[in-house]
């Protein structure tokens, strides 16, 4: 993983694997199995089928679920194993906002960070350690309504942007705390990205984000970590936003770019990429053989390269099992 991130020209191409509770539970057993035999680069354990719990399925065999997060939203859930919307907030507007609490981080004597620091310990000699899911675009969509979010970003409401800088200060608490643990990698997850360009401007993103952003890294970076930033969509202008920060890597959804330019500019500023392989058409669409000569084509180019790449494997409900065994073969194969 080291060397791939820092294209020091590993012996393989690595794999992460995601939990994949909507793939599992659809897939079952083979799955499970497949995903046994071709074991990845990071530490997770496939030993059971994940299922909804029996109130979560009405008379008619339906599911649906509601839960409330630590930041005390709640969520509505209609497909298993599939993320969910915001169905009530913990505040009512950016003023109420003033007095939010937010979650609770576990002190360094607490049963919670010891059993935590007790689990990477055990697997530091071996693997990555990879903490985090630092936000501050998606988190205030899910404690606001995202329309709500977007206007009082474009406004430049004053009690958002106290929100934002409370915001901020939280993370670099939760920096600390991870550093605390032993991870190596933070992960920030905004998705910044639609369909086919960023959802907000140039200008906006660099009034409320741009400098926050630099300082959380800075504080990651000054603690001898690595950074890597999840953006989902087509970022535009914003893609080389987020390359300038100092990141290390980037987990994107590469089909929609232009794939040469996409690595061109990663290779670059000597940034990573998971290899994210398209959910959206390849995987539940296409062809086994479109698929394994996708996954070579990536591999060639990131061997080329010398590093840079990781191969990104999670499977939702809609893929074909044929398709999802050629995937996680293809990766054998090639990486």
């Amino acid at each position: 993983m080291l060397d791939a991130i820092l294209f020091r020209n590993p012996d393989r191409i690595p794999v992460i694997y995601h939990p994949s509770p909507a793939g599992l539970y659809v897939h079952g057993r083979k799955l499970l199995d497949l995903f046994c035999a071709y074991p990845p680069d990071n530490p997770i354990t496939f030993d059971h089928i994940p299922a909804p719990p029996p109130h979560a399925i009405d008379a008619l065999g339906a599911y649906h679920e509601f839960s409330t997060d630590d930041w005390g939203t709640q969520w509505e859930y209609l497909i298993f194993g599939i993320q969910g919307h915001p169905k009530y907030y913990p505040f009512s507007d950016w003023k109420a906002a003033a007095t939010y609490p937010f979650p609770a981080i576990p002190s360094d004597d607490s049963p919670e960070f010891l059993a935590e620091k007790a689990a990477i310990d055990s697997r530091k000699d071996e693997y990555l350690i990879i903490r985090g899911w630092i936000s501050l675009f998606e988190k205030l969509h899910a404690l606001r309504p995202m329309d709500e979010v977007m206007m009082d970003l474009a406004t430049g409401d004053p009690d958002l942007v106290r929100f934002l800088d409370r915001m901020e200060a939280y993370w670099h608490d939760m920096i600390d705390f991870y550093v605390r643990l032993g991870a190596d990698v933070l992960f920030f997850g905004d998705d910044w990205g639609g369909q086919h360009r960023p959802l907000v401007s140039q200008r906006l993103f660099r009034e409320h984000y741009r400098e926050r952003y630099r300082r959380l890294i800075e504080h990651i970076r000054s603690a001898g970590k690595l950074v890597f930033f999840h953006s989902c969509g087509q970022l535009g202008n914003l893609f080389d936003e987020i390359l300038s920060l100092g990141v290390n890597g980037i987990w994107p959804q590469i089909a929609s770019y232009d794939e040469i330019t996409f690595r061109e500019k990663c290779l670059e500023h000597k940034v990573a990429t998971y290899i994210h392989p398209d959910r959206q058409r390849l995987i539940p669409l296409g062809t086994p053989a479109e698929i394994d000569d996708r996954i070579r084509r990536y591999a060639d180019a990131y061997h080329k390269a010398g590093g840079g790449g990781i191969f990104y494997v999670e499977m939702e409900n809609d893929a074909p099992f044929e398709n999802v065994a050629a995937l996680i073969t293809a990766i054998d194969r090639y990486r």
